[in-house]
Order: structure tokens, then C-alpha cells, then sequence
């Protein structure tokens, strides 16, 4: 299977031989998990630093939800929310990313030493392209049918997962015509951005189909509502462990990072699989059993 050895981030060369960890921190009162818990900038410093010692290799700082219906906000304010706390979490040494689609917000979280931009407007919004092409940093691009602000659209059953394909070969290609260098593009399918239930399963269930693409490859399905749907738990912080069995999904079809909440169960579960993994190659100096 063809699968991306290493996602480039900025002077940081992060390692795929193990599914990587990123921890979301979200300096935000309205994301739809965990919006209000740690939107002070020392609140979310402190989660970030947490999230860390928990086993998160990278942190995700994200100052506007996209849940649906989501209000936007303004630059001032999402530069308010976010640059403090990427400056004091980089400052720290930890690999940081930030969750914007604003081409301004981009440019000064790279400035405060952000090594990864995760837009998942994949870069399309005024000025987004070129800042990202100017930079050397680790680059997310993500499909999204409709927006969170006038509501998801609706795929086609039929041929969905070579739409998704097809548009992220497309951002890829206008990145790459700037000169962006291959090996610092990571997909990610869009869990939860204008699927059904069922396309959502979809995706998860052909994750090794993106990966093979060859570029990093990345599922963030933490606490969605279609965890929510198949379950039947109504309350997205009671999704935990539907969150780390899915995270566990993907990373045994060969997802190289999961995005998520629960930082500690997650990594105890990927524990579980590396274990088993090397048994299967071969190479069990390292597990006891």
C-alpha cells in the first residue's frame, strides 16, 4: 500500500510509523463539545499543556466552531482568542496548528510559531493560498459540502468518496502550482461536513483509500452527531468512547493522525494496537506478554 513516511511541518519532520495524536483546543464559547471550557487564553493554555502530558504529539488551536450554524467571527476577535495561546504553546516547544480559515489569522500564528495550518476551507477564502504557499508549514486541506454558516449541502450516494477524492487532488494541485512541496499536504475526508450518516461510516470504513493517495492522511471524527446517531447518545461529551473505538478504526485502516478530544483514552487504545502491530511484524522486544 503506497502511505506518506513523514508529514512536513516547518523545520519539524513528523514521523508516520505510528498513528500521531492531535489534541484539540478549542478557544471558543460555541464549539459543540466543548465550547466555553477553555476559551480564557490561560484556560487554554493550560487544557494545551494537559493535552500534551496526556500524549497528544500535536495541538490543534481553533478560536471559531464550525458546527453548524455557527456565527462567525470577526478577524479581531479570532486573533484575540488564538494567537496568545499558539505563542505560549510553541514558546513550550510542542508542535502547534492552528484551525483557521482567515488568511490574516494564518500569517500571524505562523509568526507566533505555529508549524501547521488546518483550513477546512482548504485554503480558498481571500489570501488563504498564498499565505499557506508562502510558508513552509505543514498544510491541511479538508472536503466540506456546503458551510457551517448556511448549512451543509447533501452528497450523492453515488460516486461520493471519488468526489471527496477528486476536490482534494484539486486543492492539492493549486498548492503544488505555487510551489508547495508534496510531502507538507495532509487530506482529511471531512467526517461530519456535509455527509450523511451513512457516507460518514463510509469514509471511515474506506480510510485506506486516502491513504493510499500518498499523503498523510488525517480522520477527525471526535464526539460528531453521527457517533451520536449510531449510538443513540444525545450529549457529544458522552461520546467518548464511540470517539477512541472510531479513532482506533481508522488508525488500524492506516489513518497516520486522528483529531481529537479525548487525548488519554485515545492514546491508551493506539497503545493497544502498536502492541499488536509489532507482534505481527515481527518485532516484540518491546511488548511483554
Amino acid at each position: 500500500m503506497k502511505r506518506a513516511l513523514y508529514w512536513q511541518c516547518g523545520s519539524k519532520q513528523l514521523k508516520l510509523d505510528r498513528t500521531l495524536i492531535m489534541g484539540i483546543v478549542n478557544v471558543t464559547p460555541d464549539s459543540f463539545s466543548d465550547g466555553g471550557k477553555h476559551n480564557e487564553v490561560d484556560a487554554a493554555i493550560e487544557w494545551g499543556c494537559r493535552l500534551i502530558q496526556e500524549g497528544a504529539d500535536i495541538l490543534d488551536v481553533g478560536g471559531e466552531s464550525t458546527r453548524p450554524g455557527a456565527a462567525e467571527v470577526s478577524v479581531e476577535e479570532e486573533l484575540q482568542r488564538v494567537i496568545p495561546v499558539v505563542k505560549a504553546l510553541a514558546s513550550r516547544g510542542f508542535v502547534v496548528s492552528v484551525d483557521t480559515s482567515k488568511a490574516l489569522v494564518m500569517r500571524e500564528a505562523l509568526d507566533a510559531g505555529a508549524s501547521i495550518l488546518n483550513d477546512v476551507r482548504s485554503f480558498e477564502e481571500e489570501g488563504a493560498l498564498d499565505v499557506a504557499a508562502n510558508s513552509s508549514a505543514g498544510l491541511v486541506i479538508m472536503h466540506m459540502c456546503g458551510t457551517p454558516k448556511t448549512g451543509f449541502g447533501q452528497m450523492n450516494d453515488d460516486g461520493y468518496l471519488e468526489e471527496i477524492e477528486d476536490y482534494l487532488k484539486r486543492r492539492q494541485n493549486a498548492l503544488q502550482t505555487l510551489g508547495v512541496s508534496s510531502d507538507r499536504i495532509c487530506w482529511d475526508a471531512g467526517f461530519g461536513f456535509g455527509k450523511t450518516v451513512r457516507q460518514n461510516f463510509g469514509i471511515l470504513a474506506n480510510t485506506q483509500k486516502f491513504v493510499q493517495s500518498g499523503q498523510p492522511y488525517l480522520v477527525g471524527l471526535s464526539r460528531k452527531s453521527s457517533l451520536g446517531a449510531v449510538t443513540g447518545i444525545d450529549d457529544p461529551c458522552e461520546r467518548v468512547s464511540a470517539s477512541v473505538a472510531g479513532a482506533l478504526l481508522a488508525a488500524e485502516r492506516g489513518a497516520q493522525i486522528v483529531r481529537v478530544h479525548d487525548v488519554k483514552l485515545t492514546k491508551q487504545a493506539l497503545d493497544v494496537l502498536n502492541a499488536v502491530n509489532r507482534i505481527c511484524c515481527g518485532n516484540s522486544e518491546n511488548v511483554s506478554v
